[in-house]
């Protein structure tokens, strides 16, 4: 067991965010494009078909990402992991330096998904509650179900390197 009650390398947190309603809604407009102007290119006949084809792909898997694409964050003794379709993350509990409830990114904007927010400063945020985790090569917010919990998990792990 580890210092903190749970057995080694059991998650010490575990966070499961879905896109907010307004994502859902952008998410369908976006593949309903897809699928419009996937058929119109396709309705040109020859090698626009196959084009078509990868338009209606390409808005279609980017309407699912908005809409349904979750942020999963697991705090563990050894690690935090952070995962967002086709952009997984691990920060090595090591390295963190500090931890904290909210959105303190402080970079170029707002938005959802995936995003850079200048250097070394990454988001992964599908709305509601935010947590940041200071790094040693910089920082990175996650939205989370409950920012205080995981906090206190993050605390408590670190807690436990010493």
């Amino acid at each position: 067991m580890a210092p903190g009650g749970t057995a080694l390398g059991a998650p010490r947190y575990r966070s499961v965010v879905r896109p907010h309603r307004v994502l859902v809604a952008v998410g369908a407009v976006v593949a309903a494009v897809g699928v419009v102007s996937g058929l119109l290119v396709a309705s040109l006949g020859g090698w626009a078909v196959a084009l078509g084809l990868l338009v209606v792909l390409a808005l279609v898997g980017l309407g699912w990402l908005i809409a349904r694409g979750p942020v999963t964050v697991v705090v563990t003794d050894r690690a935090i992991r952070v995962s967002y379709p086709l952009a997984p993350r691990t920060i090595r509990m090591d390295d963190v330096t500090d931890v904290g409830a909210g959105d303190h990114v402080d970079g170029v904007g707002w938005g959802w998904g995936l995003r850079w927010e200048g250097r070394g400063k990454w988001a992964y945020r599908v709305g509601g509650p935010m947590a940041t985790v200071v790094h040693r090569r910089g920082r990175i917010g996650v939205s989370v179900e409950d920012p205080h919990e995981f906090v206190e998990a993050v605390v408590a792990a670190r807690q436990g390197l010493t």
